[in-house]
């Protein structure tokens, strides 16, 4: 393994995980949107600071977005520009894993992580929106985003554990791309 390659199993790590937030920020936008079912005028202040919190949301949707898209595909370019496989006395490293098997890994190590902080927190708003309904009686509706917010945040990670192998095989298909044009 060249150190380019190796900077770029790296980068594509970082990509993984700043897939992440990706999905996290979808969600904060989609809960954001919720404050515009109830049809109520423009100068009431929490319908301002709706528009305020789904713009913001949007602006750091499109900043991860460009971040994972240089850190996924367009890896040699970051390589190039801040010279990381300059400077290196040996021309190889002896590693006998292949990228694939370490963005596998990773998607696996970032599905857990999703699970891991997600699975308690479903049962935690599932718990409370028991409670909130069982306390008002039917007296208000009670507020069952964060439940499928959860949820959609555990399939999201399941589905990245069970299609793992997919997803590297877009990943890798885009790097033989970025090689074969030069970038």
């Amino acid at each position: 393994m060249t150190p380019r390659s190796l900077f770029n199993v790296i980068l594509k790590i970082f990509g993984i995980f700043f897939l992440r937030e990706i999905v996290l920020s979808v969600i904060q936008l989609i809960s954001s949107l919720t404050v515009f079912i109830a049809p109520e005028s423009f100068d009431d202040p929490s319908i301002r600071m709706g528009y305020v919190s789904v713009l913001i949301a949007l602006i750091i949707l499109a900043f991860y977005c460009f971040i994972v898209y240089k850190l996924m595909l367009k890896t040699n370019s970051i390589i190039d520009l801040l010279k990381l496989d300059r400077g290196f006395t040996q021309e190889e490293f002896l590693f006998n894993i292949s990228m694939n098997r370490v963005l596998t890994i990773a998607l696996i190590v970032l599905g857990g992580i999703i699970l891991f902080e997600e699975v308690p927190n479903f049962f935690r708003n599932v718990y409370s929106w028991f409670q909130e309904k069982s306390f008002t009686r039917g007296t208000t509706t009670a507020n069952y985003s964060n439940i499928i917010t959860s949820a959609v945040k555990i399939v999201l990670a399941l589905l990245m554990i069970g299609e793992r192998n997919r997803i590297v095989k877009v990943f890798e298909s885009k790097q033989e791309i970025e090689v074969e044009e030069g970038v």
